[in-house]
């Protein structure tokens, strides 16, 4: 069957191991569902352009969903159970430059007690409401100490990028897909 080819490329396995590396011992879930036979995960990558506009996001996973309807009524093996977006998040910082000059105390303290997540794509946030599970993970290289200040070019915060996955069920996914749609035009 083509998908335990896939499954099999070197790519893949690269990737699956990455991810069950990056995402253990506190998300087991993740390692038993890329390894189930019974399980078939689409994956989809949410990279873009930083300028290009949230608007095109809807028309992207609505024409996705017409490709994979049209393959599996030509019996194509993409019958998925679940649909794995990798994405990316941040969290602000302090800036070491802030640090360096002795600026007030009082950004030092705002620093301190953030810890939040941050969505780079405004479409994370609505696909966590239809998500079973999701995962922030740091990646595997990690930027220098300075990198977080070269990202503050509108806000006194430094920026921490992490990786982040987002575990959708098939069924919900449609769903998500018209929440993403309404989320962005209402926004727009």
């Amino acid at each position: 069957m083509l998908t335990t080819l896939i499954q099999d490329r070197p790519v893949i396995k690269d990737l699956t191991d990455y991810l069950q590396k990056k995402t253990s011992p506190t998300a087991t879930e993740i390692s038993i569902l890329l390894s189930s036979p019974d399980v078939q995960v689409g994956l989809i990558l949410t990279e873009r352009l930083i300028n290009m506009p949230p608007e095109i996001v809807p028309p992207m996973y609505t024409m996705l969903l017409e490709e994979i309807d049209w393959a599996v009524e030509e019996k194509e093996p993409y019958k998925f159970t679940h649909y794995l977006v990798l994405s990316k998040v941040y969290s602000e910082m302090e800036s070491k430059v802030d640090q360096e000059d002795d600026r007030p105390s009082k950004k030092k303290k705002k620093a301190d007690s953030l810890e939040d997540v941050l969505y780079f794509h405004p479409e994370d946030e609505v696909l966590h409401k239809y998500a079973s599970k999701h995962w922030t993970y740091e990646y595997s290289k990690q930027d220098d100490e300075g990198s977080s200040d070269s990202k503050r070019a509108f806000n006194e915060m430094g920026v921490s990028s992490k990786g982040h996955l987002i575990l959708i069920d098939s069924q919900n996914f449609n769903d998500a897909v018209r929440a993403v749609a309404e989320f962005l035009k209402s926004h727009s």
